[in-house]
C-alpha cells in the first residue's frame, strides 16, 4: 500500500535542491523558505494585478494554485527524500562493515574449532581431539614411531598451548561481542535520534501544508471581493459611455439636418434660375416666330436665311445649357459626397476624441485598459444597445433624391487621410 501511495504521489513531485544535512543542521531553513515562497506569491500577485482586468481573476485565480502547488509539492518532496534517506541508513546497518567483519571473525573460530581431527591412538581404542596445527604429532602418528619418554611432554605442552589459545579465543569473542553491542547501542541511539527528528520535520511540513492552504483560501475571498468591485466599475463605465454616445447622436444629427437644409436652399435657387432663363428663352423664341412670320411677305428668303441662322445658334445655346445644367448637377452631387465623406472624418475624430477622454478618465481613476480595448468594449456596448452599429437613419428629400444618415463605433486607429481631414478642418 505505502509503494503504491508513494508511485501516485510521486507522478506530480518535484524533486528539490536541498540536502538534509542542510535542513537538520540550519534550523532557519524552512523559515528562509516561507519567506522566499511568499515574497515570490506576492510578487506574482503584483504582476497579474498590472495584466489585463478582462483574464485577471484567471490569472491570479491560476497563479495563487500554482505557487501553492509549488509549495505543497516541495514539501511532499522534503518528505520522501526523508523517507528515503531513513530506508537508506537502515540498509547501511543491516550492510555496515563492522557487522560484515564480527561475522567472518566467529566464521573464522567456528570453522577452526571444526578443524580438530580425531586420530586413534595405536595403543588405546578411544578417540582423541588433537589439534590441526600440531604437525609433529601428527607426523610421528603418520610414521608410526615409537614415541616414549618425550609423548606425555608434548602431550602436556599441546594441552597447555590448547587452553591457553581457547581462553584467548573466548577473551577476543567476549569483546567482540562487547564491542557489537556498544556499536550497535550508539547506532541506535542515533538512528532513534535521526527518526525523532525527521518525524518532527514531517510533522512541521503538514502543518506548513495546512497553513498555506488555509492561506490559499484567504486569496481566493479576497480576489472575488476584487472582482466584484471591477463588476460595479464596469457598469458605471459602460452608462457613461451610452449617456456620451446619446448626446453625440443628437448633435451629429443636428449638423446634418442644419448642412442638408443649407444645400437644399442652393439646390432650389439653382433650379428656379434654370426655369427663369428657360421662359426667357421661350418668349424670345416665340417673338421672333411672330416678327418672321409678319416680315415674311417682305423677305422672305432673307427673313428664312436669317431665321434659320438664329435658330442654330439658340439651339446651341440651349445645349450649352443643358450641358450646364447637366454638369452644375454632377457638381453638386459631388459637393453632397464630399459633405458625406467630411461628415464621417468628423464622425471618425468625435469618436476617437471620446474614445481618448474616456480613456484619460479611466486613467485618473486607477484603471488602466488599452485605448483598443476600450474601443471594443464601447462598440460592443453599441451594438447591444441600438443593434449592428446603426444608431439612427434621416431620410431627406431633395428633389427626387434622399438622404440616409448612418452611425457606429469602429475600432480605434487613426489613418493619415483621417489625421489630413482632421488639419483640414
Amino acid at each position: 500500500m505505502e509503494t503504491r501511495k508513494e508511485k501516485i504521489l510521486n507522478k506530480h513531485k518535484i524533486m528539490s535542491g536541498a540536502k538534509i544535512t542542510d535542513i537538520l543542521l540550519n534550523p532557519n531553513y524552512v523559515e528562509n523558505y516561507i519567506k522566499y515562497a511568499l515574497q515570490e506569491d506576492e510578487g506574482d500577485l503584483i504582476a497579474t494585478d498590472k495584466g489585463s482586468e478582462v483574464g485577471g481573476k484567471h490569472a491570479r485565480d491560476s497563479a495563487i494554485d500554482l505557487q501553492m502547488k509549488k509549495l505543497i509539492e516541495h514539501l511532499y518532496s522534503l518528505k520522501f527524500k526523508l523517507e528515503k534517506e531513513k530506508k537508506a541508513q537502515e540498509k547501511e546497518k543491516k550492510s555496515s562493515p563492522s557487522a560484515q567483519s564480527g561475522i567472518k571473525e566467529k566464521g573464522k573460530i567456528i570453522n577452526s574449532q571444526k578443524k580438530v581431527t580425531l586420530l586413534k591412538n595405536e595403543q588405546g581404542k578411544f578417540p582423541k581431539r588433537i589439534s590441526a596445527n600440531n604437525k609433529l604429532c601428527r607426523k610421528c602418528q603418520e610414521r608410526g614411531a615409537s614415541v616414549t619418554s618425550p609423548v606425555p611432554q608434548l602431550i602436556e605442552t599441546i594441552e597447555i598451548y590448547k587452553n591457553r589459545n581457547a581462553e584467548e579465543q573466548r577473551n577476543k569473542i567476549y569483546l567482540i561481542e562487547k564491542y557489537e553491542n556498544m556499536l550497535r547501542n550508539i547506532k541506535k541511539r542515533h538512528l532513534n535520534e535521526i527518526n525523532e527528528i525527521k518525524n518532527n520535520i514531517l510533522m512541521d511540513v503538514d502543518f506548513l501544508i495546512q497553513k498555506y492552504r488555509n492561506i490559499s483560501l484567504e486569496l481566493l475571498q479576497i480576489s472575488k471581493e476584487k472582482e466584484k468591485e471591477k463588476v460595479y466599475e464596469k457598469d458605471k463605465i459602460t452608462e457613461i459611455c451610452i449617456n456620451a454616445c446619446n448626446k453625440f447622436e443628437e448633435d451629429v444629427k443636428k449638423r446634418a439636418k442644419e448642412s442638408m437644409q443649407v444645400h437644399e436652399t442652393r439646390m432650389v435657387k439653382v433650379i428656379n434660375d434654370t426655369k427663369r432663363e428657360k421662359e426667357d428663352l421661350e418668349k424670345k423664341i416665340a417673338l421672333w416666330k411672330k416678327k418672321s412670320n409678319e416680315e415674311k411677305t417682305t423677305n422672305e428668303k432673307r427673313i428664312c436665311d436669317i431665321f434659320e441662322k438664329k435658330i442654330k445658334e439658340e439651339h446651341a445655346l440651349n445645349e450649352e445649357l443643358k450641358n450646364r445644367i447637366s454638369v452644375e448637377q454632377e457638381q453638386q452631387n459631388g459637393r453632397i459626397k464630399s459633405l458625406y465623406s467630411k461628415v464621417d472624418s468628423q464622425i471618425k475624430t468625435y469618436e476617437e476624441n471620446i474614445v481618448r477622454v474616456f480613456h484619460n478618465i479611466l486613467l485618473k481613476n486607477g484603471i488602466k485598459m488599452d485605448l483598443s480595448e476600450l474601443s471594443q468594449i464601447v462598440k460592443e456596448e453599441m451594438d447591444e444597445v441600438y443593434g449592428d452599429g446603426n444608431l439612427g437613419t434621416r431620410n431627406m428629400k431633395a428633389g427626387n433624391e434622399t438622404l440616409k444618415v448612418k452611425y457606429a463605433f469602429v475600432s480605434f486607429g487613426i489613418s493619415c487621410e483621417d489625421q489630413k481631414l482632421e488639419k483640414r478642418f
